[in-house]
């Protein structure tokens, strides 16, 4: 324990007993003189006792240079065994300060103690050696079990992480808007940079943090740590390279700092499962933030409670045209782990060239490896009394989005006062592909993992209470799709919430199975066609809307009308039997038509190997003369194990995933349906449909998977494929 804190031990001691002893006194006199005249001669005595204590504790011990304990300084000495003589011989005096003057000092793995602070001055410099032998605590700074420790000073710590990754063989060469620039580099085994383990009192502050190999900051289970005018200045390929990670940690603050990385740029987790380690109290303000990953984030690893989060007054921008060097998010707000997530204020953020402005996900990983082990129970956490205020956005490449999971919502969320502007530019089709629900529960969470949205501004999905209010969307490139998607919402209140143009005949608002919205004092675009689509939606209403510049203000459509009637028609071959050619459907980017190397009369659709997984698929529509139970038969090829799964959807209802078990070689399967687990049977699928037009997806799960065609056929034909498939 320093001085300092024993000094303030002592002093808020001494005053509460002058301050007891007094009100005993007073009490006293009323009674009798004597014990009055004791009271106050002890309340004398206690007053010199505290001009003693506050005269031996005023000044800290002389602070500790680490010349004098050897270091050199000269950036090739390796002085780590001097400055940690420093730290110690400060700590064994009561604590202070340890201090670098001008200098390189080169240096591998430092323990602070209790009472010790490092101070870099402006002309020196802390350099992590380049040895990954010199770092036996695989640590560059750490402090565990300790208290009242810090880093500060206007000089700089630098890591020398590229000593630690090297570039990979393979770049990136996924879809334009995903990825992040690490993905071109590979860490090798390395050192983490400022690491602090059940720590009290903290600070670091007005330091240069640099070429950080891994995490640059991070608090795992620290109470009342304070990280304040720091820089960091990581490259934006760094892997793993976090500005900030704040660990299962209690009453933190992080203000005025200044952040560009690789990877996520401030970040709050709860890496521990199975343990009571919340995360409370903890405010993000005034930092300027570029990350190639996400600016300000809650997540990934979620294992315990979030509470009272604030992230408030902070710039947040990516200074590139290069989409890998982009923040992937703006603001991400996620749990996928099983942890409750309440109280989380965002407020009064600007972003400039983000991906998606935000990203709001409640997933559930579920302990799908050891590493994201969750304890049983293992059920999907929650999100719940979210705000986020006075946001503008300029420049977004990606639509923002709200998701839960089927059966779990994101509940009682508030969006107000949000400038909201994108590029644009979206296409047609990516309002008919389907968005990947089940099928992504337990997948890493980010505003790339469903690809494109049927959005262009917002996509909310199982979500219970949420309100806009005074929300403005915009693009800079005409773009045909809606401007908001509400899929299985419910208790939806949106309020002057507009879109500045139209760009195309779809609504502006598209509801599908949602329930209880009222669409308030909102305007329709001059030249809108459908301002508010509600698609098996209950309970819709408009109120004191402007709706003159609309030809329709609301309409309600049948599952799929808003989109189906320009998808390819297929009728009946013969009575209860339809037969598709897979490439004259229509195709979804990445999916694509190829004729079959072995054979050049036959053709089918694929994805290419390289191509996204889940990304890409096929759709139409179908009719049948009558109603009846039908199955699906469809002729598939797989070139491998890696390759050999697609889903199929029929009226746009829960997809069956597929596997194509012949490996190498045309054939024909039914559809059936496997659960992603795998944990049980196929089972084969049967669609009750009534007489007349349905449509039909068939999705790339596995890229490199081939079909052919596609019969649907009612049950009870007892149809044999390889018999009649025409």
């Amino acid at each position: 324990m320093s001085q300092a804190y024993r000094s303030k031990s002592l002093t808020r001691l001494i005053l509460g007993t002058l301050l007891t002893m007094r009100y005993n006194g007073r009490r006293s006199r009323k009674c009798n003189q004597a014990s009055w005249l004791e009271s106050e001669m002890l309340i004398r005595m206690a007053l010199c006792m505290f001009v003693l204590v506050l005269s031996a504790t005023s000044g800290q011990a002389a602070p500790l240079n680490v010349r004098d304990h050897g270091a050199v300084g000269d950036g090739t000495t390796l002085d780590t065994a001097a400055i940690q003589k420093a730290i110690d011989a400060c700590a064994a005096a009561g604590g202070g300060r340890v201090v670098f003057p001008g200098g390189t000092y080169l240096s591998g793995s430092l323990e602070l103690r209790s009472g010790v602070h490092l101070v870099i001055t402006t002309e020196a410099t802390l350099l992590g050696s380049r040895n990954l032998e010199d770092y036996p605590s695989r640590k560059l700074i750490s402090a565990s079990d300790a208290t009242d420790v810090g880093i500060e000073g206007t000089g700089t710590i630098d890591g020398q992480g590229d000593a630690f990754w090297r570039k990979r063989d393979k770049t990136y060469s996924g879809s334009s808007y995903g990825g992040t620039a690490q993905f071109n580099y590979e860490a090798l085994p390395r050192p983490s940079f400022l690491y602090f383990h059940r720590c009290n009192n903290v600070i670091v502050r007005d330091v240069t943090l640099k070429n950080s190999p891994a995490w640059t900051v991070h608090l795992l289970r620290c109470k009342d740590a304070r990280v304040e005018k720091v820089t960091i200045r990581n490259p934006l390929h760094g892997p793993n390279t976090d500005g900030i990670d704040i660990n299962s940690s209690i009453d933190v603050l992080v203000r005025d700092c200044d952040i560009i990385t690789g990877d996520d740029g401030v970040v709050l987790k709860s890496t521990e499962p199975g343990h009571d380690h919340p995360s409370r109290n903890i405010t993000i303000e005034d930092c300027r933030i570029w990350s190639a990953c996400n600016c300000l984030k809650l997540g990934t690893e979620t294992h315990d409670r979030f509470e009272n989060i604030v992230f408030r007054n902070c710039h947040l921008y990516g200074d590139s045209d290069i989409s890998l060097e982009r923040p992937i998010s703006g603001v991400a707000i996620e749990s996928v782990d099983g942890a409750h997530l309440s109280g989380i204020t965002v407020s009064d953020i600007t972003m400039k060239n983000v991906r998606a402005p935000i990203f709001v996900r409640l997933g559930h990983r579920g302990g799908n490896s050891p590493r994201t082990q969750q304890v049983e129970p293992r059920v999907p956490g929650r999100i719940e009394k979210v705000v986020i205020r006075n946001i503008t956005a300029e420049h977004s490449l990606l639509e923002s989005s709200i998701t839960g999971i089927p059966g779990h919502c994101v509940s009682d969320i508030t969006l107000e006062n949000l400038r909201l502007e994108y590029e644009g530019g979206g296409k047609e089709d990516w309002i008919l592909s389907e968005v990947p629900d089940e099928q992504v529960i337990k997948r890493y969470p980010e505003a790339l993992m469903f690809g494109r949205l049927p959005a262009y501004g917002l996509y909310c999905r199982h979500v219970d209470g949420i309100r806009l209010r005074n929300v403005a969307m915009s693009f800079l490139a005409p773009d045909p799709r809606p401007m908001l998607v509400c899929d299985d919402v419910a208790n939806l209140t949106a309020e002057r919430v507009n879109a500045s143009e139209v760009a195309s005949k779809l609504p502006v608002m598209w509801l599908i199975n949602t329930r209880n919205a009222t669409i308030q004092d909102c305007t329709a675009p001059a030249g809108t066609d459908l301002f508010v689509t509600a698609e098996t939606s209950e309970n819709v209403r408009l109120d004191s809307c402007d709706t003159s510049g609309a030809k329709t203000a609301l309409a309600d459509v049948r599952p799929g009308g808003l989109v189906d009637l320009n998808l390819p028609l297929f009728r009946e071959t013969s009575p209860g039997l339809v037969t598709i050619q897979a490439p004259k459907m229509r195709l979804l980017d990445p999916m694509t038509s190829e004729t079959d190397a072995d054979d050049p009369s036959r053709t089918c659709i694929v994805v290419a190997p390289s191509g996204s997984r889940d990304h890409g698929s096929a759709l139409c529509r179908f009719e049948v003369s009558e109603a009846g139970d039908y199955e699906i038969w469809v002729h598939a090829f797989a070139p491998s194990g890696e390759a050999n799964s697609f889903y199929v959807a029929v009226d746009r209802g829960s997809p069956a995933l597929t596997d194509v078990n012949r490996m190498n070689q045309w054939y024909w399967l039914d559809v059936h349906h496997r659960d992603e687990a795998g944990q049980s049977a196929p089972s084969k699928q049967i669609y009750p449909l009534t007489a007349g037009t349905h449509t039909l997806q068939l999705r790339n799960r596995e890229s490199g998977t081939k079909v052919q065609k596609i019969v649907l056929v009612r049950v009870d034909l007892k149809y044999d494929p390889d018999v009649k498939t025409n």
